[in-house]
């Protein structure tokens, strides 16, 4: 099994725990009704106490992606079984990647003008770290999904960041993350990484038209790398696509 990494220090613990708990469930590194290592072995692995675990686990079970058992354990739930899980026709994706881009890219906007240093430090610790992970050959699905979580939560605006938090669990996580498995097979991974770098870069010099922009591209790209549309990247981000 991968290493579980230590997780950054975010205003929820719970919150990181289970959003890597849920990228290694879409990948598919636990299958369908795979067990999850204990609670304690868990906490451990990610440098939190055990009653995080749990609360990230409860948070999966009430989503419907994991299901437990007394005495037992935790256990994938079949909604999220990789090849059975439930899947969008590629015209909503269409529209549900423009849901994103709307929040997200006002997200760095607000970030680049707001941000504090602890906030560029979980950002730039969550992309050192899916640097790490897919140069060690994963996907870093964990990581990105933290680099954006920090990104919100950078914007200064806890409501907001709380929405962009859902969309990119609900949509990323769903349609998004079990399909990145291919983009390892076409030396993808590595152009996504340099979108974050870029995406970083403008937020840390206060560059609220560079966040906007880099975002709307990265999403852009996102979107045509997954077969859903050519990339926009023209002047305009008013409808920006993933």
């Amino acid at each position: 099994m991968t290493e579980l990494h230590s997780i950054p220090r975010g205003p929820s613990l719970a919150d990181d725990v289970a959003s890597a708990l849920l990228a290694r469930i879409v990948s598919g590194e636990w299958a369908l009704h795979a067990r999850l290592p204990a609670e304690k072995s868990l906490a451990t692995s990610f440098g939190v106490s055990r009653a995080v675990v749990r609360e990230a686990i409860a948070r999966l079970k009430a989503e419907g992606h994991l299901q437990t058992r007394q005495g037992k354990g935790a256990f994938v739930a079949q909604a999220l079984a990789p090849k059975k899980g439930f899947r969008l026709p590629a015209e909503a994706d269409a529209h549900l990647f423009e849901l994103r881009a709307v929040i997200e890219c006002d997200c760095a906007e607000l970030a680049a003008q707001r941000h504090r240093p602890e906030d560029l430090a979980a950002m730039r610790q969550a992309l050192a770290e899916m640097r790490a992970a897919i140069q060690a050959g994963g996907l870093g699905l964990a990581e990105d999904i933290r680099f954006h979580e920090a990104l919100a939560q950078a914007s200064g605006n806890p409501v907001l960041a709380r929405f962009a938090q859902y969309v990119g669990r609900g949509l990323r996580e769903t349609m998004q993350l079990a399909r990145l498995s291919t983009l390892r097979y076409e030396d993808r991974l590595d152009d996504i990484e340099r979108e974050h770098e870029t995406i970083l870069a403008a937020i840390a010099a206060r560059d609220g038209a560079a966040a906007r922009a880099a975002l709307a591209a990265h999403i852009a790209k996102g979107k045509a790398r997954l077969g859903l549309g050519p990339p926009s990247l023209g002047p305009s981000t008013t409808n920006p696509l993933d």
